[in-house]
Formats: structure tokens, C-alpha cells, sequence
């Protein structure tokens, strides 16, 4: 089983998903952003960035996402996180948006698996991963696109082997700020699927 440790800004969201059941269980530990160290993250496997942290906060603390990386682990970037100011050689674009979606009965959201046989669809299917999405990505060269909308053919979930020396999965899903924020079923029920997932992914 992985040592995953996630990143916490101190918002209600973030405290109520990752340091309150159910999730906890999942965290070796749970880190403070702001004073987030290199060696904090020594007996870790994976590191999740999670939705909606402090962007200045994570351009403050990228080489240190590097040089977690260069170590062959795995770093997880969930959605509303700016990476276009920290994350290197990825391109998020915007996407059409509907905060609704999960409420729109007679239009489904736009979003279409491309691998099936992805891990994480062992624990979760798409339909119980869908409220909305935060735009999408360019799909870099050589990654895995898991994920995308339809009509552009962004993704909205990919992984990336060799990114740095590690592996890079992201997503412009933002479950744990909806958990923690009380409201969409659905984020539970995809947290619980990614953590899943995540806990017994093979790591380098």
C-alpha cells in the first residue's frame, strides 16, 4: 500500500477531506501547504495536490514538486489549481462551463472515457464521477488520456510516466472541495474511487 500524503490550505474543505472521515484513513500524513518541506515528503509515494489550494502558495513550492518527482514518485494534481503558473509543459485551456450540470436533467455532461481499461474505473464509473469539470488540458505527447470533452477533445484526466523522472496524474475535477463543502454526491463517491486507486498504484 502507497504512503500518499495530501496537501491542506487550511480552508473548511480541505480540513473536512482530509483530516475527517472517511478520507483520512487514506493520508500517511496531511501537510500545511505554506510550510511545506522536502523532507516532509521523504516516506512518501504519492503527493496529492488538492483542489483549490493557494496557486501563490504552489508557485512558491514547485521545486519541491521537482524534486519529489525526480525521485520517481508520483505527484496528483486535482482541479482549480492554476497550474499554468507552476506546473511545467502543461497547457490548461478553457472549456465551456456549467456549474449545474449535476442538476441538468436533460443535458448530460460532455464527457466521454478514451481508456476504458484505465485502473481507476475498477472502483468508479464515469457516471458516478460527473457533476462538472474546470476545463481541460492539452494532451501532452506521450501521455495516457483517460478522459475528455467530447466536443474539443481536451482531457479532463490524464497520467504522464517519465514527467521529470516521476509520474504526473491530472484532473480538472475538483472532488475533495465539494466533499468538503458538503454538496455533490457524486465527489464523494469519485474520492473514494481515486483513493482507491491510488493506494495500490504501482510505483516506480
Amino acid at each position: 500500500m502507497n504512503n500518499i500524503a495530501a496537501l491542506n490550505s487550511g480552508t473548511a474543505f480541505h480540513i473536512v477531506s482530509l483530516t475527517k472521515e472517511p478520507f483520512n484513513k487514506y493520508f500517511k500524513k496531511v501537510l500545511y501547504l505554506p510550510t511545506l518541506s522536502l523532507e516532509e515528503l521523504k516516506d512518501i509515494d504519492i503527493l496529492l495536490i488538492t483542489c483549490s489550494s493557494m496557486y501563490d502558495q504552489l508557485q512558491k513550492k514547485k521545486d519541491i514538486f521537482y524534486k519529489f518527482l525526480k525521485e520517481g514518485k508520483t505527484l496528483v494534481v486535482m482541479g482549480r489549481n492554476e497550474t499554468k503558473y507552476w506546473l511545467k509543459d502543461i497547457k490548461e485551456v478553457e472549456l465551456p462551463f456549467n456549474f449545474w450540470w449535476w442538476l441538468d436533467e436533460k443535458n448530460s455532461i460532455d464527457l466521454e472515457v478514451v481508456k476504458a481499461d484505465y485502473p481507476l474505473f475498477k472502483h468508479i464509473k464515469l457516471k458516478d464521477m460527473s457533476w462538472h469539470y474546470h476545463g481541460g488540458f492539452e494532451i501532452p505527447k506521450n501521455a495516457l488520456n483517460v478522459i475528455e470533452q467530447k466536443n474539443s477533445k481536451k482531457s479532463v484526466f490524464f497520467e504522464l510516466d517519465n514527467y521529470y523522472g516521476g509520474k504526473l496524474i491530472v484532473t480538472s475535477l475538483d472532488p475533495f472541495y465539494h466533499h468538503g463543502s458538503f454538496f455533490m454526491p457524486n465527489a464523494t463517491k469519485f474520492g473514494f474511487g481515486l483513493l482507491n486507486y491510488l493506494k495500490d498504484l504501482k510505483i516506480k
